[in-house]
């Protein structure tokens, strides 16, 4: 079965939907990002066959149903985290996140053992960075831009906040770089000046933060969404890696 996919930036307006702040329910979304992948098989008529062969998780399945409170138990964040592109979550990695990895960061669960919508976000952008950097690197990276729970000062962005930022600048780059003129050289520096241009334009329209801020805001995002593009080629390589053995001396 196909297992229904979100973007990021669909991910994070579930998140911001889960929160209420949104006046869109997290059913439209989900519905939304269905029906942009089965244009086809709904203009054939087939949307319920369509339908009845995307794998949904347990959580997702209670999205659809009732809706749910906007507090999540770990096995519900892998849950959800496994419908995102690319991601491959562990319930074992996250749960050495909030034990030791991440411990002063994520901080203890808001609700019993279940943990808030910012919380959920954190973890979201955990599990990009760690395509690209080490545990210790990520410690030192959200030591700038958040704020560890045992220090009583703001980070400069909440998590859900950059998490959206990121997934949105993630997509609005792919459009960018479709209507640049093509240019001569190193198409990876080409790829890096327009991350670096459109990470400035966001952490500029920041204006309550210091100019030092805006710089590391910008320098994280930037980061972030590097992170992401290599998880999409770790997931193709992945991808070609199983066919190849899958299909070995198939005959």
């Amino acid at each position: 079965m196909e297992t229904l996919t979100l973007t990021r930036k669909e991910m994070a307006c579930l998140l911001y939907s889960l929160s209420r702040s949104s006046h869109i329910s997290p059913l439209s979304i989900v519905q939304n990002s269905w029906l942009i992948r089965h244009q086809r098989e709904i203009e054939q008529g087939e949307s319920m066959n369509a339908f009845i062969s995307t794998s949904l998780s347990p959580i997702m399945e209670r999205l659809i149903k009732t809706g749910v409170n906007p507090a999540f138990s770990l096995q519900d964040i892998v849950s959800l985290g496994v419908h995102i592109e690319y991601a491959q979550f562990s319930l074992t990695s996250v749960q050495n996140w909030v034990k030791r990895d991440f411990k002063s960061f994520i901080g203890q669960p808001s609700e019993g053992k279940r943990y808030s919508l910012q919380q959920i976000a954190l973890f979201f952008v955990i599990e990009d960075l760690r395509c690209t950097l080490d545990y210790e690197s990520i410690r030192k990276y959200f030591g700038i831009i958040f704020k560890e729970h045992s220090v009583g000062a703001a980070g400069m962005i909440e998590p859900l906040e950059f998490y959206a930022i990121y997934a949105s600048l993630y997509e609005e780059l792919d459009v960018r770089f479709k209507t640049v003129p093509g240019e001569q050289g190193d198409p990876i520096a080409r790829w890096d000046k327009l991350i670096d241009q459109i990470t400035y334009e966001n952490a500029a329209m920041h204006s309550n933060l210091t100019e030092q801020q805006q710089k590391a805001l910008q320098s994280a995002l930037h980061v972030a969404i590097l992170s992401v593009h290599a998880s999409s080629f770790h997931s193709l390589a992945r991808r070609y890696v199983n066919g190849m053995l899958f299909l070995h001396q198939l005959h």
